[in-house]
């Protein structure tokens, strides 16, 4: 019955908005401004571009959609979709059928968007090489400074802190999940960085070289304070939110760790720049699969990484990270173990011995 009720509020929720605001649609032939990045390559013949909109509306849910409007017109090349987690064409994104179901907050001045799902908002990994490549792409075109509001959630502490290196103020950020609809004096939008098929994972196990180069350039020179180094590290995942990745008997393998001369380490309670500073001169880090590994875009050349993840898990971007950089890695992958609360994986010491005593 609950459900039922609810699906009759949605329903009726979505036809008033759609009288308040009218129908959405596609158009695509409408013609917006753009501009293509000159110095950066998505391919052998594709450009990133950066797209202009004057008096034009954003809509997000928060989750897989993201919908930019221009007179009642769906803009594909601003609009994100995602079905079951992949990426679909702009004639499924949800507000073709769901209108724009949130009250319109209006936003003066220049806005850019950032907002891409919900992959951004608080994962580190996707924060380094999805939105900040975004920044980067609009430097490329617009003087930062001259960008009134950026589109996306309230900033997090790390967030913060690689902002302010960008020289960007937490200030102008526009909390999209505060306000999900929003009417723009004049929005800007680029193409994404490194998605443009599949899901997020196909996507990132390809990302490009400039990201990282990009990333590496922006931050290692701001490496200065050395006291917190350790040579082998271990990525302890207990604190994260999440189950998957997780090892059941992480305790197990922190005190063998430990007794092998490895620091373990939780990154959550570390700041961006010390992050960046440990893996920096770190010898070997292992772990089991979670944002925390982005950091390896700032290591060595030839550090020992090793990776821990289910046999079945699709997301290669580590290794991905890994080959650009020349880092030595190895990949351990294990069984997952199901239905289980406390993790998805159980690492037995006897078979980690092999990799560390290498």
């Amino acid at each position: 019955m609950k459900k039922k009720t609810k699906k009759i509020y949605k329903s009726l929720r979505n036809n008033l908005f759609i009288i308040l605001y009218r129908k959405i649609r596609i158009n695509k032939k409408l013609k917006i401004t753009s501009r293509k990045i000159k110095n950066i390559k998505i391919g052998k013949q594709k450009k990133y571009k950066i797209y202009e909109l004057n008096n034009s509306r954003i809509y997000t849910n928060c989750l897989e959609n993201v919908a930019v409007i221009k007179d009642n017109n769906l803009i594909p090349e601003g609009s994100f979709q995602q079905i079951k987690g992949s990426l679909a064409s702009s004639e499924k994104n949800e507000v073709l059928k769901t209108g724009t179901p949130k009250f319109i907050k209006k936003i003066k001045g220049t806005t850019f968007n950032l907002v891409q799902g919900a992959s951004g908002y608080n994962n580190y990994c996707h924060w380094l090489v999805d939105i900040l490549p975004k920044i980067e792409l609009l430097s490329k075109v617009y003087n930062l400074n001259s960008i009134n509001n950026f589109y996306f959630a309230k900033p997090s502490s790390f967030q913060k802190e690689t902002l302010k290196i960008l020289n960007v103020s937490p200030n102008k950020f526009i909390d999209s999940k505060k306000y999900k609809h929003c009417y723009c004096d004049k929005l800007i939008f680029a193409t994404h960085p490194n998605y443009f098929k599949g899901t997020f994972s196909e996507a990132q196990s390809n990302i490009p070289k400039w990201i990282i180069q990009y990333l590496r350039r922006k931050f290692l020179k701001l490496i200065k304070n050395k006291k917190k180094t350790y040579k082998k590290i271990y990525i302890d995942r207990s604190d994260s939110v999440l189950n998957h990745c997780k090892l059941i008997n992480n305790s197990e393998v922190t005190t063998f760790l430990k007794s092998k001369g490895f620091k373990i380490l939780k990154l959550s309670k570390l700041s961006f720049l010390n992050q960046i500073t440990i893996f920096n001169n770190a010898k070997f880090i292992m772990g089991s699969h979670g944002a925390g590994f982005a950091n390896l875009i700032f290591c060595k050349k030839n550090t020992k990484v090793l990776e821990i993840k289910p046999h079945n898990h699709p997301n290669k971007v580590y290794q991905r990270i890994s080959n650009i950089n020349n880092l030595n890695y190895k990949l351990l992958k294990l069984k997952k173990i199901k239905n289980n609360i406390y993790g998805d994986m159980i690492l037995k010491t006897k078979e980690l011995k092999k990799y560390i005593d290498l």
